[in-house]
């Protein structure tokens, strides 16, 4: 189905590098509960969803998200589902598992708490896996799916540093991540020293007893191949943006009665990604602080072994010179970081045969029915909108000239596509 008319029968029917920040408090929306007797969780749910978003910069959104949630939660959502979310009330060195539920005798959203941490790092893989595996033990189902509501700027190395030198104090430099003066907040900055490389988020995930059936990515730049390249083998499916997020990021209250709905996950995904488009494109101005930006996709991650194979035969081909301005990019720098992948192969292969066969393939791990964007995105390092004109919904980074980019021959899919 085309784009329009997913988008059309949709309308008919109605954050590598990772750096991780999380809530200092559950939706205002619920009240906090304990042992009620208005709800008993099932023995093995149909489906867990699990909500990991730690640290506290973005704390006034990450609020609103859980707000959003709360809105969601009724008698029939998450029905035999359990939803639990994960934060730092306190301070960046303690973290809270709670559980979000319908209280059937009280008729209203609760919540209860399952552990409480007095110590934690956000940036030590050993706590985030015994973080995630608390989760799972704590609630048995048959599904399970991750959403990660962070900071991100994709395969790019935390030695690179979150905060800018400008942003500390120092002398800005031409390729460091400075946001503009007074431009609106994404979530593509914000706390430094609590920072997962995406080799260790991959093993965090690897290492659970369970296999997630997706993974959500509530962060900027994530959906870029040569981060999602090192997840393939951990995760069934990734939605994510090929750019900035708006620091209000998805809109919870839409999209958790999908991941709870009765259908199949890339079905449930598919309308994941229609919700966060729609938002963007027709209801962003119902939050403070936010813009008509909203760009998603969901890979396929059993396709991506033959996207590389695909993109290895391209390098091996024919190839010519092509003005690199010419690339659709996708964040504000002057010197770009991320191009997108489908357009580079596009401009940079001469023969046909082997761009059809990478398109071809494209096509199965980037469905084009779920590659939904706005017109224009927003990114802070220019503190404007910034026009989309060529979208296949993931980027790379191997034909830029940035400061950065030369790190980018260590990444898996440099080295399995050369």
């Amino acid at each position: 189905m085309a784009v329009q008319q997913l988008k059309t029968a949709y309308l008919q029917i109605g954050r590598l590098f990772l750096t991780v920040a999380f809530v200092a408090a559950i939706a205002t929306g619920c009240s906090k509960g304990t042992d009620d007797p208005g709800y008993v969780p099932p023995k093995m749910a149909e489906r867990c969803v699990i909500l990991y978003m730690p640290g506290r910069s973005l704390i006034s959104f990450y609020r609103q998200n859980l707000d959003g949630i709360a809105r969601a939660i009724n008698a029939s959502v998450p029905g035999n589902g359990r939803m639990l979310v994960v934060w730092q009330p306190e301070n960046s060195g303690k973290a809270v598992l709670q559980e979000v539920y319908y209280d059937t005798r009280k008729r209203a959203c609760e919540t209860r708490v399952l552990k409480e941490y007095e110590s934690f790092a956000a940036g030590n893989p050993d706590d985030v896996a015994a973080l995630l595996g608390d989760a799972v033990a704590a609630a048995p189902a048959k599904q399970y799916g991750l959403i990660i509501g962070c900071h991100g700027k994709a395969w790019v190395p935390a030695s690179s540093g979150n905060l800018s030198s400008y942003a500390l104090g120092g002398v800005p430099q031409p390729d460091d991540w400075i946001p503009m003066p007074g431009a609106l907040p994404t979530r593509s900055f914000g706390d430094s020293g609590q920072e997962l490389e995406i080799e260790e988020l991959t093993e965090v995930i690897a290492s659970q007893q369970v296999r997630f059936d997706y993974l959500i990515f509530d962060a900027c730049f994530m959906a870029n191949i040569e981060t999602l390249y090192d997840l393939r083998n951990t995760v069934d499916y990734v939605v994510a943006s090929p750019c900035e997020i708006m620091a209000a990021g998805f809109p919870y209250d839409r999209i958790v009665p999908h991941l709870f709905a009765d259908e199949t996950v890339i079905a449930a995904l598919g309308k994941v990604c229609w919700e966060f488009w729609n938002f963007y494109e027709n209801d962003w101005d119902s939050v403070s602080n936010n813009e008509q930006s909203g760009c998603i996709s969901l890979a396929v991650m059993s396709e991506l072994e033959g996207l590389a194979t695909a993109m290895r035969n391209v390098k091996q081909g024919s190839q010519q010179i092509f003005d690199l301005n010419a690339l659709q990019s996708y964040e504000g720098f002057n010197n770009h970081l991320f191009f997108d992948l489908g357009q580079y192969v596009e401009k940079s292969c001469t023969d046909q045969g082997l761009v059809d066969a990478f398109n071809e393939q494209l096509e199965k791990a980037f469905p084009t029915a779920y590659r939904l964007h706005t017109d224009q995105f927003y990114s802070v390092y220019n503190g404007r909108l910034n026009p989309v004109d060529y979208y296949t919904g993931v980027t790379v980074s191997e034909p830029s000239k940035n400061s950065k980019a030369p790190l980018n021959t260590s990444t898996a899919w440099y080295q399995a596509t050369h």
